[in-house]
Parts: structure tokens; C-alpha cells; sequence
């Protein structure tokens, strides 16, 4: 299962959070991929979040080294999958990418 991290350019990502849905122009624009890997075990997005909060360089070395934030916060996306997920406070919230 690939799992990805994509960290939001936008200092403030108040305005992505009003809807379930972003087109996938903006998704390109607004965000950028900061990590990504291969598992064989079946994860959630609680637990990728979690070892994004609590470790300064999970997972091993990242995709990108410039980036706007160095620690997941409200706004970034983890896409687990074909699914994508939203931080939040806690966890994540499913969210749709659209063409």
C-alpha cells in the first residue's frame, strides 16, 4: 500500500477546510508532496498522523527538503491508498480529490 504525505504551501489552510472536495489543479498548486512509501502492512490514517506529530524525521529521510512547515499540521494530506485524507486537530477527515 502507498502512503503519501503532501504538506500545504498556504500559511493560513482555513479556506480548504469549508468543504469534503478539491479539485485536483488546486490539490497540485496548493500542496507538495514531502514524503512517500511503499508498505506491506495496512495502515490508518491515525497512526500516520501520530508518527508524523510525535517524530522530527519519521519514516526516514523526505522526499523534499524545502518546505513550508517541518511538522504535520492542520491542512496537510495523507493519501493512504487511493483514498485521501485532511489533517485536523486529531486524525484526519476523507476528503475527495476531483478531475
Amino acid at each position: 500500500m502507498r502512503v503519501r504525505v503532501f504538506f500545504c504551501r498556504e500559511p493560513d489552510p482555513e479556506i480548504i477546510f469549508k468543504g469534503s472536495k478539491i479539485g485536483r489543479q488546486a490539490f497540485d498548486t496548493i500542496y507538495d508532496l514531502v514524503w512517500e512509501s511503499e508498505f506491506k502492512n495496512i495502515l490508518n490514517v491515525g497512526r500516520v498522523w501520530m508518527k508524523f506529530r510525535d517524530e522530527e524525521m519519521p519514516f526516514g529521510t523526505p522526499l523534499k527538503e524545502r518546505r513550508s512547515h517541518y511538522r504535520i499540521s492542520r491542512g496537510d494530506i495523507i493519501q493512504i491508498g487511493r483514498d485521501f485524507y485532511m489533517v485536523d486537530l486529531v486524525g484526519g477527515k476523507k476528503i475527495e480529490v476531483i478531475d
